[in-house]
């Protein structure tokens, strides 16, 4: 280590003897990169390379290599929509260590977003969206730089909301807002991972240029919502997040995704769970 900031990290990592790796606290890591003029998050991808794990992400070791940490915090998300699953995605992907994430939504909290969706709270009603969720990720994740995109994005601004973006989250209900955004996306070559619940079933699926799958459900851009029939319930939103922020987990670590093509169907009123192949 020959940086001053490196030379620093050595003086204060610790050790866990139980995963035999280097460890740096937060509030040390905090202290070094305020002294050096560094982000937080360039601190602890700096501490990442030379075998230093911030402790807010130990307990990712042994699923997630420190090199595979490292990648995710090198990676880049735009998050599109910060409802229901978009608030539970935001949660998993900050605390998992995703480095950048962009979330975009020009909605506010009203009280019936408060039966399943992670942001809302009795006193963030009426407040955007985008905004609450990252002030939310500032104090539960600060290694994730998470910014808040609080407009409604459409044919005119995805181009410049997906620059630099290595893969994008469509967490929107609606249909329409969904094939505008699937075609700016794989338009300019970046994947897609969407879902959808609708009562007790959720569907989640991923695309790439070459692979189209889940957009094929949404051809009909004047056709009603389910959730408005079905309702929307908070068990089968937070698992269809879940696994949207498995499968672009995914990509960012492996550049790989296990349902290109293919639409995963669960249903929790009978614990039944399918793949579909869509091409």
């Amino acid at each position: 280590m020959s940086s001053p900031f490196m030379r620093q990290l050595e003086r204060v990592c610790g050790r866990d003897e139980g995963r035999r790796v280097r460890t740096v606290s937060l509030a040390d890591l905090n202290g070094l990169c305020e002294r050096e003029g560094l982000p937080l998050r360039e601190g602890a991808r700096q501490a990442l390379a030379q075998g230093v794990t911030p402790l807010p992400l130990l307990k990712c070791l042994h699923g997630v290599s420190q090199e595979g940490q490292a990648r995710l915090m090198d990676g880049s998300v735009l998050l599109v929509g910060a409802g229901g699953l978009g608030g539970y995605v935001l949660e998993l992907l900050a605390r998992f260590g995703v480095g950048r994430i962009d979330v975009a939504d020009g909605d506010v909290f009203e009280e019936t977003n408060l039966n399943r969706q992670l942001l809302s709270s009795v006193p963030d009603l009426g407040r955007n969206k985008a905004r609450v969720g990252a002030e939310r990720a500032a104090r539960i994740a600060p290694l994730s730089e998470v910014r808040a995109l609080e407009a409604f994005l459409d044919r005119a601004n995805l181009p410049r909301a997906l620059e630099g973006v290595q893969v994008v989250v469509d967490a929107l209900g609606g249909i329409a807002p969904r094939m505008d955004l699937h075609d700016a996306a794989l338009g300019m070559g970046i994947p897609v991972v969407a879902g959808a619940v609708a009562g007790w079933t959720a569907v989640v699926g991923s695309e790439t240029a070459g692979r189209r799958g889940i957009s094929r459900m949404w051809g009909d851009a004047s056709a009603a919502d389910a959730e408005h029939t079905l309702g929307s319930l908070a068990p089968a939103v937070s698992l269809a997040a879940a696994l949207m922020a498995a499968e672009t987990s995914r990509y960012l670590l492996h550049g790989e995704l296990a349902l290109a093509g293919r639409m995963l169907h669960a249903d929790m009123s009978s614990f039944s769970f399918e793949i579909y192949d869509l091409e």
